[in-house]
């Protein structure tokens, strides 16, 4: 592997660790209104729901009713709902 390679490898990287889910769905929908290239890192980021918190989840789902194409692995809608059923049953009820 060359310097160049890895470089951009690094790179890739470091920006998939800096990438908060939010981030990484907000520059998703920023570069797809502007019809821009998606860097690799961004779906490197999108890559990692499975250990996301449910907030980020249900970013992430809604932004797939404006771009369907952002989720992108197959059966990737009902991984996410299977997630959230799964956190939704941790939650403790409140003594209300």
């Amino acid at each position: 592997m060359d310097e160049t390679n890895i470089i951009g490898l690094v790179w890739r990287e470091t920006l998939k660790i800096l990438l908060t889910p939010e981030t990484a769905i907000d520059s998703f929908v920023k570069l797809r209104k502007t019809n821009s290239e998606i860097p690799v890192a961004i779906y490197e980021s999108i890559r990692g729901y499975k250990k996301w918190n449910e907030n980020a989840l249900k970013g992430l789902i809604n932004a797939s009713g404006y771009f369907p194409e952002i989720l992108f692995e197959e059966d990737m809608e009902k991984n996410i709902y299977v997630l959230l059923s799964d956190i939704k049953k941790r939650e403790v009820p409140s003594k209300n």
